[in-house]
């Protein structure tokens, strides 16, 4: 019997596969593959409590491909490996988790660090400044998370939803979320071509669907949520593709 939390971390997988593609381009796949890989296997290991020792050697697995795209011994190797550990000691050992409002900027450093700093540097040697603004997008997301766990959290961890409570974080989220599909020039409804007008119009609507959402829906759903990953990759695709035409 396949789990939930298993069937919806795949769907988180491909949805940052997606993603990855459209920040870095097609040609550059096998980054986009590890990235993928690299988060099934982090949340895997994080909410499925068994077959620990299955997805360590996935973990392994992907280092090793890291390894082969990456310099042994250069600093994105070695960044990396920290990430790594950082995830072996989230809820064991060291246990960050706990640490009060730790955890979406925990999280949305090491997004942004695998999965575009990383291959960035070790492609380009640098990271673009515009490429900083999807930090914002990592961190509602793990708001997002930190929302739909309220209950869990209540009396142990403290957490900006539990701090700034439900109506106040949908807020955030929502113009969050709009600030960042703004300022990354996402919205593009004036655009000669339909399809990227079509999809500047949904991110357009987005944060506002969303909104309604959250405040309809008894218990949040973060795959929803995760699933604006999967439309940022294919319009910067579309975008990619309107400039090799």
């Amino acid at each position: 019997m396949i789990s939930s939390s298993f069937k919806n971390n795949v769907l988180l997988a491909v949805f940052a596969f997606v993603f990855s593609l459209g920040i870095l381009s097609i040609a550059h796949w096998p980054f986009a593959s590890l990235f993928s890989l690299s988060i099934f296997t982090s949340y895997q290991w994080l909410y499925e409590r068994k077959n620990h020792w299955g997805y360590l050697v996935l973990a392994g697995l992907t280092g090793v491909g890291y390894c082969v795209l990456l310099h042994p011994f250069s600093w994105s190797f070695a960044v990396y490996l920290v990430l790594g550990l950082l995830v072996l000691t989230y809820e064991k050992g060291i246990k960050w988790r706990k640490i009060p409002f730790l955890k979406p900027i925990f999280i949305s450093i090491c997004w942004f660090t695998l999965g575009i700093g990383i291959p960035k540097f070790a492609l380009y040697g640098q990271i673009p400044s515009n490429d900083f603004f999807h930090l914002i997008l990592f961190f509602v997301l793990a708001i997002v998370e930190d929302l739909e766990d309220m209950s869990k959290d209540l009396g142990h961890i403290k957490t900006i939803p539990l701090y700034f409570q439900k109506p106040a974080t949908e807020v955030l989220i929502v113009i969050s979320l709009f600030f960042y599909f703004a300022v990354g020039n996402m919205i593009q409804p004036i655009s000669e071509r339909l399809d990227i007008k079509i999809l500047s119009l949904a991110l357009t609507f987005a944060p506002w669907i969303y909104l309604y959402y959250l405040k309809t829906s008894p218990k949040i759903n973060p795959r929803y949520f995760d699933f604006i990953l999967f439309l940022i990759g294919i319009l910067h695709l579309l975008a990619q593709n309107k400039g090799n035409s």
